[in-house]
């Protein structure tokens, strides 16, 4: 935690954030492909906000709410965008209602949570009926021939554990230091 809280300051000009940003834009694609607007829009481990920022651009309406467990991170999302709450907190007990978000997304940020069976559970519950899980993070080793057709994986073990099944999923090319990506759309 302590380092994500020294971070936050120069993050937003950090080589894992200019990673995130085509990442991001491609999960939204994807999200978009999958499903309308959400009205609820939970980004679990905002970090300084770009995704919520994006989403602003695309989701006008929608309210927006960012989850960090970095008091810092927040702090450095400021100004935060308009129509958007951030709280401070772990995925792993989020303080939101039961069934009030139409999408949750994480990205970059599952391998962080200290128990990601237990932040799959909370995210579960926060999801409305119909709701949608977004995703997204580095994979090792690549597909093979870049499959995009889910594998029994530990992701996929834990999104089943917290009754969540994967609906799509697509792997992207990154950069020579963070070759691929899978961006995976989960829902009940």
């Amino acid at each position: 935690m302590g380092r994500f809280e020294r971070w936050a300051a120069g993050y937003d000009d950090s080589l894992p954030a200019a990673v995130s940003e085509p990442v991001q834009a491609a999960l939204l694609d994807l999200l978009d492909s999958h499903r309308p607007p959400p009205g609820v829009l939970v980004d679990v481990g905002c970090a300084t906000g770009r995704l919520l920022r994006r989403a602003r651009e695309r989701y006008p309406d929608a309210r927006l709410i960012g989850v960090d467990a970095a008091h810092a991170m927040l702090t450095a999302a400021r100004p935060r965008p308009s129509g958007s709450w951030l709280v401070r907190a772990r995925a792993e007990r989020l303080p939101l209602a039961d069934s009030g978000a139409d999408v949750v997304t994480a990205t970059l940020s599952c391998r962080h949570w200290h128990d990601l069976a237990a932040g799959l559970r909370e995210i579960a519950r926060v999801l409305a009926p119909g709701g949608v899980f977004a995703y997204a993070d580095l994979t090792h080793p690549p597909p093979r021939r870049l499959n995009p057709r889910p594998r029994p994986d530990g992701l996929s073990r834990h999104l089943a554990a917290a009754g969540l099944a994967i609906q799509a999923q697509r792997v992207i090319s990154g950069t020579v230091l963070f070759p691929w990506f899978r961006l995976v759309i989960a829902g009940r």
